[in-house]
């Protein structure tokens, strides 16, 4: 073979290896380019859930501090207080025989006849006057239960009528529940400072995961009555982040705590994943530090991502806000250029 044609062939072949690398290098550009742009849009979907979840817990808190200040909660904690002071112990076990057995939404039909006090010394009046207008503003608003609470722990009053009714978050069974705890930090908070569980299972509500807002209340000259709280449910925190539409086949939204549990649902489970899936990746650790951006991690169920985070505070608890999408869908967008 003459030294020309050798010539040739190297200058060839060398073409080729170069045209082979600028390809790959052009290819890989492309797709650090789309990914970039999927980054983008993930770490706005976190910033758009965070935004949705603040409001929520921001109408919340508003809507515990108007009913905390009302005169006719504050009365009626007040009577309560008192039906308690003047009927002793027992009171408790003949409430809960009397209205713990009725469906809540026929509660407030209950009225205080003068025959009824020398049973209950007054309560169902007061529970008469309260009850309808409690119950449709729950049901209204989507929240749980309302309850008040005595200043030294004694649960005078929810819609619900559940196990909690009439028991005593400082000395009882629920004494370590994260209502109490709730309970506690409330009646130890400044004047219209309001306390926020993070969600956790609670065993009065057949063991569902459950949020608390506590505040308490004063009379007119300051002194602390008791606490005023809300029961949130999961439904409005999962409405939030379930919410897929531009999200393609495989992106998702979800929340996660400081334990590492989910505080939402997988899109990719049919079961609940609240408090149940455990997610302990590189992303969760730097959300739960209070940063934010993105990186390619393996997710929670060991498939390649790319994976948002962000931060959201809930009081003194905090949860990793993440947003991702399988490599693979990314990479086909990237291949059909459909950022």
């Amino acid at each position: 073979m003459s030294d020309g044609i050798r010539f040739w062939l190297k200058y060839s072949a060398g073409i080729a290896a170069l045209l082979v690398l600028l390809a790959w290098g052009v290819s890989h550009w492309h797709l650090d380019r789309i990914s970039a742009l999927v980054a983008d849009r993930l770490m706005l979907l976190n910033e758009l859930r965070k935004d949705a979840l603040q409001e929520y817990f921001h109408t919340a808190e508003a809507e515990l501090l108007f009913w905390g200040s009302s005169p006719d909660i504050v009365a009626a904690q007040d009577g309560f207080r008192r039906i308690w002071q003047g009927q002793g112990a027992d009171i408790s076990a003949r409430l809960v025989e009397r209205f713990g057995a009725m469906d809540s939404s026929h509660r407030g039909a209950v009225g205080g006849g003068a025959g009824e006090f020398p049973v209950d010394g007054g309560y169902g009046e007061w529970h008469g006057r309260l009850h309808e207008v409690a119950r449709q503003f729950v049901t209204g608003r989507g929240y749980y239960d309302f309850f008040l609470i005595g200043a030294e722990g004694t649960v005078f009053y929810t819609v619900e009528k559940e196990e909690d009714f009439t028991s005593n978050l400082a000395s009882g069974p629920l004494k370590d529940s994260h209502l109490a705890q709730t309970w506690r930090r409330a009646m130890a908070a400044e004047p219209g400072v309001v306390a926020i569980s993070d969600m956790q299972s609670y065993a009065p509500s057949n063991g569902d995961p459950a949020i608390f807002m506590a505040l308490a209340m004063r009379d007119a000259a300051g002194a602390v009555q008791g606490v005023i709280a809300f029961q949130l449910p999961t439904a409005r925190i999962v409405e939030i982040m379930n919410y897929t539409s531009g999200m393609g086949r495989s992106g998702e939204t979800y929340l996660v705590g400081e334990d590492l549990l989910m505080r939402s649902n997988s899109r990719f489970v049919k079961e609940s994943t609240i408090l149940r899936q455990r997610v302990d990746t590189p992303t969760v650790a730097l959300g739960l530090k209070g940063e934010a951006d993105h990186a390619w991690v393996p997710d929670y169920r060991g498939v390649p991502v790319l994976s948002a985070y962000n931060q959201l505070d809930v009081d003194e608890s905090r949860w990793a806000i993440m947003a991702e999408m399988d490599r693979d869908e990314v990479a086909e967008i990237a291949a059909g250029d459909r950022p």
